[in-house]
């Protein structure tokens, strides 16, 4: 299941969990709901952080608030590896309030969320090589953004983590004597960054391993 799939799963129970509470606490100003997030947040409560935030947009669906609660939440979200939740308020921030002059910030904050799942967790193919594409396409967009740097240090990372992968894959067919599907991940593999950047495999721990290739 992709990103996209997953967060039209997770939209509808927020937005629930939000009518939920609105049936106890509603008609607040705007502050009200805005403080609430900060004060959920300070706590590490961000369910609760969550459902102040779906008050807000519900009751206050014009306030300047809104923007800032979005990125609040967003990078909240973030820093407790929850990258899903991350990229959604990210992605309703750039329907709503994107720019020419913050649009390459928030696809960076988006770029970021899939670099931190893919250190921390994520090693799934299609996840790998749409996120590669996203890379490029950020590159080919915003050539001269101040985040070019950190994106093209990020894209060198999921080369080398697709080619670790590539590696992993051909090793399976490899044990199972399929020459053909083999050599078709092998060449799947940049073997200049390879040679350039001399990686060190990841460390797999070894009750990973064993349910692993």
């Amino acid at each position: 299941m992709n990103y996209r799939k997953i967060v039209c799963l997770v939209l509808p129970i927020i937005v629930f969990i939000g009518c939920a509470k609105t049936n106890t606490e509603y008609n607040k100003p705007a502050m009200y709901w805005y403080q609430g997030i900060l004060k959920e947040i300070k706590f590490g409560n961000l369910e609760g952080a969550d459902n102040y935030y779906s008050s807000l947009q519900s009751e206050h669906i014009n306030s300047p608030l809104l923007p800032d609660a979005m990125l609040i939440l967003g990078q909240a979200h973030m820093s407790q590896e929850e990258y899903i939740l991350a990229e959604f308020y990210f992605d309703e921030y750039l329907k709503r309030y994107g720019t020419i002059k913050n649009a390459d910030y928030i696809a960076f904050l988006k770029l970021k969320s899939h670099y931190y799942a893919f250190k921390n967790q994520s090693k799934d193919q299609e996840f790998v090589t749409d996120t590669i594409q996203a890379l490029d396409d950020f590159v080919n967009k915003y050539p001269n953004s101040r985040y070019i740097p950190y994106v093209e240090y990020m894209q060198v990372k999921f080369v080398l983590g697709q080619n670790e992968l590539n590696k992993a894959i051909a090793n399976v067919y490899k044990k199972q004597h399929k020459k053909e599907a083999v050599q078709k991940y092998l060449d799947r593999i940049d073997e200049d960054l390879e040679k350039e950047a001399h990686p060190t495999p990841s460390h797999i721990p070894w009750y990973v391993f064993i349910f692993n290739w």
